[in-house]
């Protein structure tokens, strides 16, 4: 930029830059993993609790945080075949108020402050978090070119050594969303069209294979139900469905988004930070 040139901390007061772009013009896509499979890599552990005493099912939170994740009970030996109901805890609930969405979710359970209680029969509980999955949607390579610019063709000769030393080692660069970019060099060269300004400058050439990836937040799995049937038969296995006079969909789904929102890997370099025009700082 002009004012790198001729600002107080400029390339003219001896201050270097070094700049990283991407060569547009030499983008590549690449076969991706067959099939896009999903894989987890983050998981958000639930801090609620459930005990149960035959016929009777205590909620209790952990000390310490925001109540988070799902907690569910299965009714055997009631008026349904191993009913069930879930409840997807959010920050503002407390152990009473998630007793009472578990007893709504059973005809015939009541709420007595803190429990879950019914008539017959007997409760188990479970109790589930999130998890994060991701899968490779896009494979590519692409061309880096990290261009040195000073005012001293000596010190463009010795950054430029540094540089290419420093970076000879490394053949994959951790990015910031916890992947791994495979680097390989392709050359280097000097250009000298800008001497009448006094600027020197120096590209090195690299490329970069790197992955596009999908992100999902789901619950864990907490109650399994299938249906069979042939010619003349018809039969069902597994938990019963969640009664729908429960907790709604839309209350699930808020729940899940606050518990899963500003949950990322700690994947930053130590010590370096970005701007929002993309310059890396020190963090300090």
């Amino acid at each position: 930029m002009p004012s790198d040139v001729f600002s107080a901390e400029s390339v003219r007061s001896n201050v270097d830059y070094i700049t990283v772009t991407a060569a547009l013009e030499d983008y590549k896509g690449l076969a991706e993993p067959l099939g896009r499979p999903w894989t987890q890599d983050l998981k958000i552990d639930p801090t609620i609790s459930v005990s149960c005493d035959d016929n009777v099912a205590t909620v209790a939170f952990a000390s310490g945080g925001a109540p988070c994740g799902i907690v569910g009970l299965r009714w055997d030996g009631g008026p349904i075949r191993s009913a069930t109901s879930a409840y997807a805890v959010s920050a503002n609930d407390t152990p009473q108020s998630v007793a009472a969405g578990l007893a709504a979710g059973f005809s015939g359970a009541i709420a007595v402050g803190a429990q879950v209680k019914v008539l017959e029969g007997s409760l188990t509980a479970r109790v589930a978090g999130y998890g994060r999955s991701r899968r490779v949607t896009r494979r590519q390579t692409q061309k880096l070119r990290l261009s040195i610019w000073t005012s001293s063709a000596d010190a463009r000769e010795q950054l430029g050594q540094l540089l290419d030393t420093s970076l000879s080692e490394i053949n994959w660069l951790p990015t910031a969303d916890c992947g791994q970019a495979q680097l390989s060099f392709e050359g280097s060269g000097d250009i000298d069209t800008l001497q009448t300004q006094t600027l020197y400058r120096r590209d090195l050439i690299f490329r970069t294979v790197f992955d596009t990836f999908q992100s999902e937040w789901s619950a864990y799995m907490m109650f399994g139900v299938g249906q069979l049937s042939g010619p003349e038969w018809e039969a069902g296995f597994g938990d019963a469905l969640p009664s729908l006079d429960g907790q709604s969909d839309l209350a699930v789904l808020a729940a899940e988004a606050a518990a899963t929102q500003g949950i990322v890997a700690d994947c930053s370099y130590p010590g370096l930070t970005t701007d929002a025009f993309g310059t890396v700082r020190s963090a300090s």
